[in-house]
């Protein structure tokens, strides 16, 4: 299994709170926690968890916490030959309330001076790749230039659209599988997603514009999938929830190792899904997974 993740890191910096602050409000924190995060990398480092063979391709900061990073993602099994230190490392800051629910605040560093000449002098990993994963936390220009790429060597595409923003039809065309929550599919599609109904209209908009197949995730409700073959719910195992920070994350990392490994794309989803439904039990973006959650290779 291998697998390519060009993406964010961040050092994300939690703090613990009864509820999400308001407009106006000040709010004693009870605790203090500092993980290692960034969308690409918490995907990089569930897959390699999950027994693939990751590569990185992206920026850290050129600083302490730039090289904890790369330690960290080496530690979990991930190559980084191509990552860089530039800049200063990118931080989220997390309120994360007794709920399990979080509010983020993402600075980018680093990560918005990922470029697409920095994609291209790395190309080779990416074509030799069975799964290119992407996410939106560096410039849409790397992003582009990333599923170029594999586009034309015939290497899948996933692509998480997070954080929410508009996607051009001539990206959309490549990607194999889009994964949205239901705010980014409602604002990618410009459609409500409430029902059951709109989805299917939603991700059928989607598939119109040449995506593959989409995934849409449901938190606590599971997944929501469609290709032009079949579509329908996957249902999630219930969890008393700790920290929601990572889950989409671990999920897209998971939905990758299960389909490298030849699984449909139901049954990778249903594996995705129990992934991400045991990090959320877990404090912090990269939790360690227990080996039983390993495919069988």
């Amino acid at each position: 299994m291998n697998i390519t993740v060009v993406g964010s890191t961040n050092i994300d910096l939690v703090y613990l709170v009864s509820h999400i602050v308001a407009a106006g409000e000040t709010l004693h924190s009870t605790k203090h926690e500092l993980f290692f995060g960034g969308k690409g990398a918490n995907q990089a480092v569930t897959a390699g968890q999950l027994g693939a063979k990751v590569h990185f391709i992206g920026n850290v900061g050129a600083d302490d916490f730039g090289e904890q990073i790369k330690q960290n993602l080496q530690d979990k099994g991930v190559n980084i030959a191509a990552v860089q230190n530039v800049g200063i490392t990118g931080q989220a800051i997390i309120q994360l309330a007794d709920s399990g629910e979080n509010s983020i605040i993402l600075f980018p560093g680093a990560n918005f001076l990922v470029t697409p000449e920095q994609i291209e002098q790395h190309a080779e990993r990416i074509v030799s790749s069975e799964v290119l994963l992407l996410q939106l936390e560096i410039p849409m220009s790397a992003v582009e230039t990333a599923a170029n790429i594999a586009s034309k060597n015939g290497v899948p595409i996933i692509l998480n659209p997070a954080p929410a923003q508009q996607i051009s039809d001539s990206l959309l065309s490549k990607i194999s599988i889009l994964t949205p929550n239901e705010t980014e599919l409602a604002i990618l599609t410009g459609m409500k997603t409430e029902t059951e109904e709109e989805l299917f209209q939603a991700c059928s908009s989607l598939l119109q514009k040449g995506v593959g197949a989409v995934v849409v995730t449901l938190g606590a409700k599971g997944a929501y999938y469609m290709n032009h073959f079949e579509h329908g719910y996957v249902q999630a195992n219930k969890v008393v929830a700790k920290d929601t920070t990572g889950a989409g994350d671990a999920f897209n990392g998971a939905l990758a190792v299960g389909l490298c490994q030849g699984s449909s794309i139901k049954d990778s989803i249903l594996y995705a899904t129990n992934i991400s439904a045991y990090v959320v039990t877990q404090m912090g973006a990269q939790p360690a997974i227990p080996s039983s959650f390993r495919v069988k290779s």
